[in-house]
């Protein structure tokens, strides 16, 4: 009776090795950095749509964007005002209509170097640095480099900050991706933006804005997953990739991908951690 319960305590122990072994190289052997590409691609675009708006109308003005100088959107880009305030709402609105003759759209050579075609559109109840302005952004037939884009977002100014900085409320209650290849991708968010930088200039391009908040969605490849900035993320309208941050985000039943976008520099350059192993990325 002792031999045979020592028999099985050996088995015991050789399966349970075995199991832990096997789990531990399990872990260690996850190295798929999609969601966290997935993650960067809808937050990026946000950034994008919303660099889109500012740089057409800043301060509800009705300056083109070429006699503004600003040099983000392309002569193929339209950009249509109307600051007379709706006699309902009395918001004003403007659309950007990007290139829809070509299959491929609008090239953006002096901003990310990415085609565009369709519609962005936003309303305004006020100017952007008053307190208490609702803006609402949505696309239509957005597409970016063939992928298309379904965002609605809105943008609420909360006044200043003890630093007399603005600051924002980012509301994303819609970011559908339909990629070139079919899959899809869903995302949400929820953010706070600081205005850091540029605040006393009359152009966006020198605006620089300080991110957190969270975010959560599906990604193409099905899986659910949440996301949160755990050190701000540096945005530059000038820059067509996040500068400078972290985000911590949780696939269903996976270990944390911790998202690294680096300290400062404007590249495509950055990281993702999981389970302690570093792996580099080049965001598109």
């Amino acid at each position: 009776m002792k031999k045979g319960i020592f028999k099985f305590s050996l088995l015991a122990m050789l399966f349970a090795s075995l199991a832990t072994f096997n789990s531990c190289e399990k872990e260690q052997s996850d190295d798929d950095t999609s969601v966290a590409a997935d993650n960067f691609k809808a937050e990026n675009e946000s950034d994008r749509i919303w660099d889109a708006i500012n740089s057409s109308a800043y301060e509800n003005s009705i300056y083109k964007v070429e006699d503004a100088n600003f040099a983000l959107l392309p002569s193929c880009a339209e950009v249509f005002l109307d600051t007379i305030p709706d006699t309902i709402t009395g918001e004003k609105s403007i659309t950007i209509l990007f290139d829809t003759t070509s299959s491929q759209g609008c090239l953006c050579s002096g901003w990310d170097n990415k085609y565009r075609k369709g519609e962005i559109k936003a309303t305004w109840t006020g100017k952007y640095r008053d307190a208490g302005t609702v803006i609402t952004i949505s696309t239509h037939n957005y597409y970016v480099s063939g992928d298309k884009y379904d965002y609605m977002k809105t943008v609420t100014n909360n006044g200043l900050n003890g630093a007399g900085h603005y600051t924002y409320g980012i509301n994303v209650s819609l970011a559908n991706i339909l990629f070139t290849d079919g899959t899809t991708m869903s995302w949400t968010s929820q953010r706070n933006r600081e205005w850091v930088e540029g605040q006393s200039t009359l152009t966006p391009l020198d605006d620089v804005y300080s991110i957190t908040g969270n975010a959560e969605g599906v990604s193409r490849a099905g899986a659910s997953f949440t996301a949160s900035i755990t050190d701000p993320l540096i945005i530059a309208v000038g820059c067509p990739y996040i500068k400078q941050g972290t985000i911590e985000i949780t696939p269903d039943g996976k270990p944390v991908r911790i998202l690294d976008f680096g300290t400062g520099s404007c590249d495509s350059q950055a990281t993702v951690e999981i389970n302690g192993v570093v792996f580099n990325i080049v965001l598109q």
